[in-house]
């Protein structure tokens, strides 16, 4: 892949061709994917003492920065995680297709 997998996927559903409804459903599908494959993976990398200010701080209903930040400090690897599941799912999504 040389470009940006999310850009390569876009390309590869030929989104253009869907209505906006059709394209906003699957934008939003994909988002929902990769965040809840991030949180996951982001969660099992958290110690004990991490994984239970993390889950004060989302019943806190903290800002999306106050949760970045805490992660950035917390789960310093969190990022690269994030741009894991982007790749897996990109190639999963890739290979469904006719675009390779």
């Amino acid at each position: 892949m040389n470009e940006n997998p999310i850009t390569e996927v876009l390309e590869a559903l030929q989104l253009s061709e869907l209505s906006p409804e059709e394209q906003e459903q699957i934008l939003l599908d994909i988002n929902s994917i990769i965040y809840e494959g991030s949180m996951v993976r982001i969660i099992e990398r958290m110690d004990e003492q991490t994984r239970t200010d993390f889950e004060a701080l989302m019943e806190s209903d903290a800002a999306d920065e106050v949760v970045e930040a805490f992660l950035k400090e917390r789960v310093p690897e969190a990022d690269a995680l994030v741009a894991e599941v982007v790749g897996e799912l990109a190639g999963d999504i890739l290979s469904g297709t006719d675009t390779k």
